[in-house]
């Protein structure tokens, strides 16, 4: 049995700015609107696998903090990352970004593609979910019909 949330109509979106190294493109400092939509796969409890409004709640603490921050990823090892008390700079070999710490959200991920933000929210969700919960899909969508997907099999972790 599962339940869904489309991140598009249940408002579960971010807007975030990004890069990828070494890309043609996408390796200028660029932003997207992302919206994240879910499937949880599992057990009733009671009536419900998961209630619906608890479900959002659990997506948007996960999204509020990268809602309107540039998106680091702590693990790629493309980058030079330094911190200090007040800004964060990031070393890209022939780019080097100085950006102040309120405006950076580091995650631990090797990179800020769609597909890294998937595993990113699914791991996420995976530590708020209860026992009856088996699998978990995201899909990051970059814009309207462009995204990626990212199952989680909970038996896995």
């Amino acid at each position: 049995m599962w339940i869904e949330l489309d991140g598009w109509m249940a408002k579960l979106r971010f807007s975030a700015c990004h890069l990828i190294p070494g890309h043609p493109k996408c390796g200028r400092l660029h932003g997207h609107t992302y919206a994240v939509s879910v499937k949880i796969y599992g057990e009733r409890t009671d009536e419900f696998i998961i209630d619906f409004e608890l479900l959002k709640e659990m997506v948007a603490e996960i999204c509020d903090p990268l809602d309107h921050h540039i998106i680091v990823a702590k693990n790629d090892s493309r980058l030079r990352i330094t911190e200090s008390d007040d800004s964060i700079i990031v070393d890209i070999g022939e780019k080097n970004y100085h950006f102040p710490i309120d405006d950076v959200v580091l995650i631990p991920t090797d990179s800020t593609s769609a597909e890294s933000l998937c595993e990113y929210v699914a791991s996420e969700l995976a530590s708020r979910m209860g026992s009856n919960i088996s699998k978990i899909e995201v899909r990051i969508d970059e814009g309207i019909g462009q995204g990626a997907g990212y199952d989680l099999n909970i038996e896995d972790i």
